[in-house]
């Protein structure tokens, strides 16, 4: 079954004998479709952004954090409020504090590719770590990708 991860090739064809070269060979093409298949999502949900708070996650593999987005369920009617992420109490770092600014409404949402300080061990402890600057309650989201590195 042809899909964007693998194409099969067709050999060997059906009914005929086949080299073990070829079934390697398509071995090889699963295999590399499902190295396309790296990017893993971690939702951190927080009732109250505006809460100087942190929600934590263990890493179940080696990776990078290549995206961070916070998106939020209320109105942000008081003033400006930041998101960061830690790896291991190591703050993650290039651009990655995510701002949910005085006047965002619910749906608003932020991205950030960190740059920096963004690789995870199996295992590390990732925290989600707001600063608690608003006042009205907003609930909201923050989703943490990470690409796997290495195979554990």
């Amino acid at each position: 079954m042809a899909n964007a991860f693998y194409k099969p090739t067709g050999n060997p064809a059906a009914g005929a004998a086949g080299s073990s070269k070829d079934i390697r060979d398509e071995y090889s093409a699963v295999e590399d479709g499902f190295d396309t298949l790296n990017t893993f999502y971690f939702l951190v949900q927080f009732a109250d952004l505006n809460t100087a708070t942190s929600h934590s996650f263990v890493s179940p593999f080696a990776g990078d954090i290549s995206r961070l987005e916070c998106i939020i369920d209320g109105d942000n009617g008081t003033t400006n409020t930041v998101i960061t992420a830690e790896i291991g109490g190591v703050a993650v770092t290039g651009g990655t504090a995510l701002t949910q600014a005085l006047g965002d409404t619910a749906g608003n949402i932020e991205t950030r590719d960190p740059t920096g300080a963004k690789t995870v061990a199996d295992g590390s402890r990732i925290a989600i770590i707001t600063d608690g600057a608003g006042s009205t309650d907003m609930p909201g989201s923050v989703m943490v990708y990470i690409t796997r590195t290495a195979l554990t």
